[in-house]
């Protein structure tokens, strides 16, 4: 029924996760036969004919698994469009640093990325590199911030804090370009590095939580994330100088040279 209401409305492309074999998509999501009840998902978009993706969170547990050619080709055999490749970020309740992919293995994903790209009939995303292989962020370049169910902006998917939403009276434009808390996020990041501030400077994450007063966002209980960043100690990202690895095909070096870069910010 979602599919088909997808379909009508013609606005949309479900993005749906698959975390990696069954017996690893199961512990991820703490529910039994989600890897099957997923395929029967992707069945349902292809058969109501959608533009559909799949996203992976990839750690040490599934990296061997789907970072694949042969699962990506299984994906097009099963109607998908486009795949979206990140990495794990042990943050929230319940973090999991153990899970956590080295440097090293955050290099090869991207160097397979990269390959796939220049060999597949499908669409492959990443959100931390430009066309010559520098980390970015897409929060710190303005490309993209979140909005959560609740309709809470965040800067970014894993910092679940804000002080702004979007059912303000103003246009969300306006909310947006308007909030000091956004652009208070968006320059420090830039700031202080081309990888994740959170991951990196969760003591900077902290700081700003606190000095824009900004409200908890995880709907969990009172203080708790604040209390998870508190938790937290650095670690590295994606950014990794010296081992940048460029784009290969030319639509994707066009595509980011014009549309996904820094916009400045990190000059």
């Amino acid at each position: 029924e979602i599919a088909r209401e997808l379909r009508r409305l013609g606005n949309a492309t479900p993005l749906i996760s698959i975390e990696g074999t069954a017996p690893v998509s199961d512990e991820r999501r703490g529910q039994l036969r989600v890897l099957d009840r997923t395929l029967v998902g992707l069945e349902n978009c292809r058969r109501h004919k959608l533009i559909v993706g799949v996203a992976t969170s990839v750690c040490k547990t599934n990296i061997d698994d789907l970072v694949r050619e042969e699962w990506l080709r299984s994906l097009i055999a099963r109607g998908v469009h486009y795949a979206w490749y990140h990495t794990y970020r042990p943050v929230g309740e319940n973090a999991s640093p153990e899970l956590a992919l080295t440097p090293e293995q955050v290099l090869h994903v991207r160097r397979f990325v990269v390959r796939m790209r220049a060999k597949l009939p499908l669409a492959l995303v990443d959100a931390y590199w430009d066309d010559r292989g520098q980390a970015l962020c897409p929060m710190a370049t303005g490309i993209s911030h979140h909005i959560n169910p609740w309709g809470d902006i965040e800067p970014c998917p894993i910092i679940q804090f804000a002080t702004d939403s979007i059912h303000d009276s103003r246009d969300l434009f306006d909310v947006m370009q308007s909030s000091d808390f956004i652009r208070d996020f968006r320059e420090t990041a830039a700031q202080t590095t081309r990888g994740c501030i959170v991951l990196e400077r969760p003591d900077l994450v902290q700081s700003l939580v606190l000095k824009h007063n900004a409200r908890d966002t995880t709907h969990r209980a009172d203080g708790a994330g604040l209390t998870e960043l508190d938790a937290m100690r650095s670690r590295h990202s994606q950014h990794n100088p010296g081992n940048e690895v460029p784009e290969e095909h030319w639509a994707y070096r066009f595509a980011k040279k014009h549309w996904f870069f820094g916009f400045g910010a990190y000059s």
